[in-house]
């Protein structure tokens, strides 16, 4: 829906711009309603998309809720092994985030468990492998420990004597350079850690991790994702995504740096959940791009009709699946000196590349004025990178990351990202809606309880502007805007006096 900005923006100058013919016409919704597409679940490679329809079978989740967790799963264990280069000089990691707006009990830790229980028994066996190491680095670290406190004591007793200290002084140096470092034992899976909590895991402990909650707290219900630390924590995540260097400054403890880590996010919400997250961000969930890295998806639910299944005696699909993805993770890497990870670098075949530039350039023309995507244009803008990520990880589970990433690999992930895209479009026109959308939401909520109870159809805009929700009068004749654009009301001088009518439609009065 178009909307007129110059319609009420001199309201108080000149009513008598506002003012428009006697005749109704129906009213227009204020927010652009739409229904979902199905999942494509035929452009997942055959392997994957098996296993997905196999849990999908006895589960009976949304199809997109099980994709995505799929994906997820497959995202933790191998983005630790590859980035992509679309072109010179466009390189990016292939970790993903997904983003499901889901209903409570619509099971998504359900099906997180399927697709994640390869993950959490390699993790498990890493812990048993690494037991001998982490008990070998704490009697040497215990034995380190007290020599560097004993040198310490040493040094004061030296000083109290007024001796000189420079050497016992040069060799605490040396032993603190010797330090040992600890064991390093990989943990993938997080629930819902604070950004700053994860940080610094990826900094200090593994640089490798998923964060895969039904909760979603790490984005919207923490304290970290209110008030001033939401710009600081959505700058990590970004980061993160980024496959960036992020510095941490802490007053108490020790500052670290995060940097050639991988982080994937796996995440579901609740509608009115993400609603207050986006009313309450100022702006800054999509200032910042937070949300335009997300592949999203908003299906409808499953719920009253998963009538009761017992559950198989095999899962031949998800078994397969499991032990590609035990493969891949069973590809450790080697920590740098700086405790990150230096993935491989792969690249398109000529063939692919051309897929990717025509999709990249698609995307962009519908970001022209009128043009398919102009109310999603920072969602948009990241497409083509989660398309050139999503068919790097097809290629690691389908290929091995042997040879260059093929055209039919980058067409499966088109159509996927294609349709994250447009749930995307459908997500922020109906729930993430902008600021005067939603004021002229509440405007009309008021004048319509206003009119039923009082049995009137017009009420004056100075009432309005002294009880109504908005105050502010920018944003009140911001609202005023949608309204008349929507032919929800009419703005008319009587006697002076500036009045609202309202539709009768709106009111339940029919009308020609």
């Amino acid at each position: 829906m178009a909307y007129n900005s110059n319609v009420v923006q001199a309201f108080d100058a000149d009513i008598k711009n506002h003012a428009i013919a006697s005749e109704w016409f129906s009213p227009i919704s204020l927010l652009q309603e739409s229904e979902p597409s199905p999942y494509p679940l035929d452009a997942l490679p055959s392997g994957l998309g098996d296993a997905v329809r196999e849990v999908l079978d006895f589960v009976q989740c949304p199809p997109a809720l099980a994709a995505c967790s799929a994906l997820s799963a497959l995202s933790v264990s191998s983005q630790h092994l590859a980035n992509v280069r679309r072109a010179e000089g466009l390189t990016s990691p292939v970790s993903l985030y997904t983003l499901a707006i889901a209903e409570s009990g619509e099971r998504k830790s359900s099906v997180d468990r399927h697709f994640t229980s390869a993950i959490t028994a390699w993790e498990a066996n890493q812990v048993e492998i690494s037991k001998p190491d982490v008990k070998r680095y704490q009697v040497e670290h215990d034995s380190w420990l007290m020599q560097y406190e004993g040198l310490k004591q040493k040094i004061k007793e030296t000083a109290k004597q007024q001796k000189p200290t420079e050497n016992l002084t040069s060799h605490l140096h040396q032993l603190k350079n010797n330090e040992l470092l600890p064991v390093r034992v990989p943990r993938l899976i997080y629930g819902d850690a604070t950004p700053e909590q994860l940080g610094y895991a990826l900094a200090k402990h593994w640089p490798s991790a998923g964060v895969l909650s039904s909760e979603a707290g790490i984005v919207f219900g923490s304290h970290g994702m209110s008030g001033d630390s939401a710009m600081r924590n959505m700058a990590l995540l970004n980061v993160l995504w980024d496959g960036g260097t992020h510095s941490i400054d802490r007053r108490t403890t020790d500052s670290y740096k995060v940097q050639d880590a991988r982080l994937t996010m796996g995440l579901a919400v609740q509608a009115d959940t993400v609603r207050n997250f986006f009313n309450n961000s100022n702006g800054l969930a999509r200032g910042t791009g937070f949300l335009a890295r997300f592949l999203i998806a908003w299906p409808d639910s499953t719920q009253g009709n998963r009538l009761f299944k017992e559950p198989p005696t095999a899962w031949p699909k998800l078994t397969v699946f499991s032990e590609r993805i035990t493969q891949l993770l069973n590809k450790i890497p080697v920590l740098n000196d700086a405790g990150g990870i230096s993935p491989e670098l792969l690249d398109f075949s000529i063939d692919a590349k051309k897929t990717w530039i025509d999709f990249h350039n698609d995307v962009e023309i519908e970001l022209r004025q009128g043009g398919d995507l102009t109310d999603a244009k920072d969602v948009a803008s990241k497409a083509a990178d989660n398309v050139a990520r999503l068919a790097t990880l097809f290629h690691l589970y389908e290929c091995n990351g042997d040879g260059a990433i093929n055209e039919d690999l980058v067409g499966r992930a088109i159509a996927i990202v294609t349709w994250h895209l447009y749930e995307a479009k459908r997500f922020l026109n109906q729930i993430a809606v902008p600021e005067h959308v939603t004021s002229a939401i509440k405007l009309d909520e008021y004048i319509l309880r206003y009119c039923r109870e009082h049995k009137t159809d017009t009420v004056t805009k100075n009432h309005i502007l002294r009880n109504g929700a908005i105050r502010d009068k920018k944003a009140f004749n911001d609202a005023l805007d949608e309204l008349v654009d929507a032919n929800h009301i009419k703005i008319v001088l009587d006697d002076r006096t500036s009045v609202l009518e309202v539709n009768p439609a709106l009111l339940g009065v029919n009308h020609a």
